[in-house]
């Protein structure tokens, strides 16, 4: 089967494109990437994501507003990416807009049917809701194909992905989707605070501190960071998650005084800080800071983040997820094709364990385009 992933992130930067080959192998799914790809959101929806995701604007006909754009602009990506290449089917994340995991209530946005009629082909979407109904937190859900794909036989590893917010899966030697004690959790803010904090800080003219070189020269305020790790979600138990609702322009408005003091350096560190120290406890915590750390995400590509993660965690080696083969910007468009696939199978693809439902269950619904042909492909492929 031939898949188009798509995935839009807390980073709000873009979309994650991956076209993958997905076959069959009796309850393993073997993955070859053919492409991928990010494209930034186009200026009238990044505003309207602003507005609405980033400052909160909740009235219904800006999210409606959004809704219809932000499908429109994954149609344009799609279109674009495939640019005429044969495809099966397609499988969208869409953007949350809303999160609130303990309470099992979660919303992501984008129309898949302005996909479906722009590419002709079915597409997946609404992952979380299936898991919420079963009183789960409808995340983190990646964590599942971490097992299928980054899992070793013999090597603990840590499926680390640092986008807007971190999240880690602690992948056990051996580690099967039908293991019941899977771990995998939001572990807090990964590139969210510091990206925020420079767009504020430049007045809307810088969104990210490049390969985290400002950071990098900067001096962490001790008592600033200490302050911060008293946030009461990193004290919290797994499973749990989180979102921009927790660490956005709320947590920022907290502390904004205190960085507002500090040169944008020693800020920028700061922050940075409050990542590395975050991941870096939870591994702690569930005696994983030995383990092989495979990077993905933004948080990949930024040399200070990776250097002062192997720095805090000195028995750990840190990497980037490319050394396994999986592509670091597109891991999470990759996911979410595997996900995609194990609905248009029929098969469970959350974890009770990760996210708290009270039992497995098949996730996604579908927007249909000749669904019979293509659930009949599916079939004969999983059949031989």
């Amino acid at each position: 089967m031939i898949a188009l992933g798509m995935m839009s992130g807390t980073s709000l930067d873009g979309i994650d494109c991956a076209l993958v080959d997905l076959r069959s192998r009796g309850d393993a799914v073997m993955v070859g990437v053919i492409d991928a790809r990010t494209f930034a959101f186009d200026g009238a929806t990044a505003e309207l994501l602003a507005a609405v995701v980033r400052y909160g604007r909740s009235d219904l006909a800006s999210v409606a507003r959004l809704h219809r754009s932000l499908g429109l602009a994954h149609a344009d990506a799609a279109e674009r990416f495939l640019d005429g290449r044969p495809l099966d089917f397609a499988a969208m994340h869409g953007q949350t807009i809303f999160h609130d995991g303990a309470a099992s209530e979660t919303l992501q946005i984008g129309d898949p049917f302005a996909v479906r009629e722009r590419i002709g082909a079915s597409v997946c979407f609404d992952f979380r809701s299936a898991d919420c109904a079963l009183g789960g937190a409808g995340a983190p859900l990646v964590p599942y194909v971490d097992v299928l794909l980054l899992a070793d036989p013999f090597e603990k590893r840590v499926a680390l992905n640092c986008g807007g917010i971190a999240n880690v899966t602690l992948l056990a030697p051996g580690a099967c989707p039908e293991d019941e004690r899977i771990v995998a959790f939001d572990t807090g803010p990964g590139n969210m605070l510091i990206d925020a904090w420079m767009l504020e800080i430049s007045e809307g003219r810088l969104a990210y501190d490049e390969n985290g070189e400002r950071a990098a020269r900067g001096t962490v305020d001790a008592r600033l960071l200490a302050s911060m790790l008293e946030e009461p979600y990193f004290a919290m138990t797994a499973p749990k998650s989180t979102g921009r609702e927790r660490f956005g322009e709320a947590f920022l408005g907290r502390f904004r005084s205190s960085l507002r003091r500090l040169e944008l350096d020693d800020a920028l560190a700061t922050l940075l800080a409050l990542s590395v120290e975050s991941i870096a406890r939870a591994l702690e915590l569930h005696r994983f800071a030995d383990a092989r750390v495979l990077c993905s995400g933004g948080g990949a590509r930024n040399g200070a983040f990776l250097r002062a993660l192997g720095e805090r965690l000195s028995q750990a080696r840190v990497e980037t997820s490319d050394a396994v083969g999986m592509p670091i910007d597109a891991k999470e468009a990759i996911a979410f094709a595997v996900l995609g696939y194990e609905t248009l199978r029929g098969r469970s693809a959350n974890l009770p364990s990760v996210t708290g439902a009270r039992r497995r269950s098949v996730l996604g619904a579908v927007a249909p385009h000749d669904l019979s042909a293509l659930l009949a492909k599916m079939a004969m492929e999983c059949a031989g």
